[in-house]
C-alpha cells in the first residue's frame, strides 16, 4: 500500500506524461523495482535516478506519477538513505520550485507536477525531523514555500476517474505536518498554520471538501498541539472564528451557499482536529490535552 504521509537540479527535466528520452530505454518495470528495493544499477547514481524519476510527477498516468515520481523518492531518498545532504537540498529546491509552476491555473494537468512535489517533499521533511540536512535558512525558505503553496493553489480537485489522485490540500498539509514538528518551527508560525488552515477551507469560492482534505490539514494542526513550545490559550483566538462564523450563517433567511459551504468545511475541520487529538495512540502532550477540550467547548457552541 502506498504510503501517504495521515511521509540541484541534475538535469533540467519537464514534468510531463512519460520519461524522458534519456530514459527511453528504462521501461515502467525498471522504475517499478527501483521504487521497492532502490537498487542502484552498476555506473548509476542515486541522485541522478531520483532526480529522473521525479521528472514524472506531472504524468496523467498514475503509474509513471504515483508510483514511480512518489515511489522512487519515498524508497531511495527515505528508507533508503541513498542522498547525501548536499543532494536533497538540491531535491528540496527543485521540488519546491515546481510548487509555483502554473499556479493559479484549473483543471488542467499542471495541478499534479505541483501536488505530487508537495507529496515528495513532505518525504523529505520527514527525514529532516531524523537527519537534518537544511539550514535554517533553507528550512524557512521550505516553511514558506509551503504555506505560500497553500495559499495559491487554486485546482481543488481531490481525484478524477481518469487521472487518479491530484489532492493538492491533502499533500501540502502532509508536507505542513512534519514542517511543523521540526524544532525550527516558532510559536508564530504556529499562529500562522492555524490560520492558514482556516483561510483555505473558509475563503470565499471554495467548495465543500470531501475527500478528507480537512483530516489532513487537522493532523498538521495537531502536530502544532504536541510541540513542547505550544501554549493552549494560543487557539482561543482561531477557536472564535468558528463561533462567529457559523452564527453568520444563519443571520440570513436562506443562508447564503458561499457561507454555508465555509461553515460546514470549517466543521469538519474542528470535528476532524477533536477526533485527532482524543485519539489514545501517540500518548497525548502536555498541550494536546487542553486544545482537546477548547475544540470539544467549541463544538458544543457550533452545534446545530
Amino acid at each position: 500500500m502506498r504510503v501517504v504521509w495521515s511521509i540541484l537540479t541534475i538535469a533540467a527535466m519537464a514534468c510531463g506524461g512519460g520519461p524522458a528520452s534519456d530514459a527511453a530505454s528504462r521501461d515502467k518495470a525498471f522504475w517499478l523495482e527501483l521504487a521497492k528495493e532502490c537498487t542502484i544499477p552498476p555506473g548509476e547514481s542515486a541522485a541522478a535516478l531520483v532526480n529522473e524519476a521525479v521528472g514524472f510527477l506531472g504524468s496523467p498516468d498514475p503509474v509513471w506519477r504515483d508510483d514511480i515520481g512518489f515511489g522512487v523518492v519515498a524508497s531511495c531518498v527515505y528508507q533508503q538513505r541513498r542522498l547525501n545532504a548536499t543532494e536533497r537540498q538540491q531535491l528540496v529546491a527543485r521540488l519546491s520550485g515546481n510548487l509555483r509552476s502554473g499556479i493559479g491555473e484549473q483543471g488542467n494537468e499542471s495541478a499534479l507536477s505541483r501536488s505530487f512535489s508537495a507529496l515528495d517533499l513532505s518525504i523529505l521533511a520527514g527525514l529532516e525531523l531524523e537527519d537534518p540536512a537544511l539550514d535554517a535558512q533553507q528550512y524557512r525558505r521550505l516553511l514558506d514555500d509551503a504555506m505560500a503553496y497553500l495559499r495559491d493553489e487554486r485546482d481543488l480537485r481531490g481525484i478524477e476517474p481518469q487521472v487518479g489522485w491530484i489532492h493538492a490540500t491533502a499533500h501540502t498539509a502532509d508536507l505542513l505536518k512534519f514542517l511543523a514538528r521540526d524544532e525550527r518551527f516558532t510559536p508564530a508560525d504556529q499562529s500562522a498554520l492555524l490560520q492558514a488552515a482556516w483561510i483555505k477551507l473558509t475563503a470565499p469560492g471554495t467548495p465543500v471538501f470531501t475527500h478528507a482534505e480537512d483530516e489532513r490539514l487537522a493532523a498538521a494542526l495537531v502536530s502544532i498541539t504536541r510541540r513542547p513550545d505550544f501554549k493552549p490559550e494560543s487557539l482561543d483566538p482561531w477557536l472564535a472564528q468558528f463561533v462567529a462564523l457559523e452564527k453568520s450563517v444563519w443571520e440570513k433567511a436562506p443562508p447564503d451557499p458561499a457561507t454555508l459551504d465555509a461553515s460546514q468545511n470549517a466543521r469538519n475541520l474542528l470535528r476532524s482536529f477533536y477526533v485527532l487529538l482524543s485519539l489514545p495512540k501517540p500518548e497525548p502532550r502536555t498541550g494536546q490535552l487542553p486544545a482537546r477540550d477548547r475544540a470539544l467547548l467549541t463544538l458544543q457552541q457550533i452545534r446545530r
